[in-house]
């Protein structure tokens, strides 16, 4: 089994035309050969940090450095294959164009890798 993520961070506003992009991919994925399945996870950006705040006392917080804030959305896409080869053949004959899709409304700095499960 071969694990692909991929992680991204749309451009401020436009996380709802990334969102749709892996949204509409879904149709494609569900007939790729060698596909086990897929997660897409959007961050809710500060969430986490208002937690915090809400947890500590101001002497904590101080103790803290401060925190930049996310520009955009991040996303994170998981994806299941029986191999690499399976995952090239599906992206290599997409009927889409990243290049107008996806790649207008995403940061530059993104990464895409293939990840072994050392879990136990």
């Amino acid at each position: 089994m071969e694990h692909f993520v991929i992680t991204m961070v749309a451009k401020k506003g436009d996380e709802d035309k990334v969102r749709a992009y892996y949204q509409n991919l879904g149709p494609l994925l569900e007939d790729a050969q060698g596909f086990h399945g897929r997660t897409v996870l959007e961050s809710m950006p500060n969430t986490m940090a208002h937690d915090v705040v809400k947890r500590m006392s101001p002497e904590e917080i101080a103790k803290h450095p401060p925190h930049d804030h996310e520009t955009g959305v991040m996303f994170v896409v998981y994806e299941k294959w029986d191999s690499k080869d399976d995952r090239w053949n599906f992206s290599s004959n997409l009927p889409i164009d990243r290049r107008t899709e996806l790649f207008p409304f995403i940061e530059l700095d993104h990464t895409h890798e293939y990840y072994k499960d050392v879990t136990n």
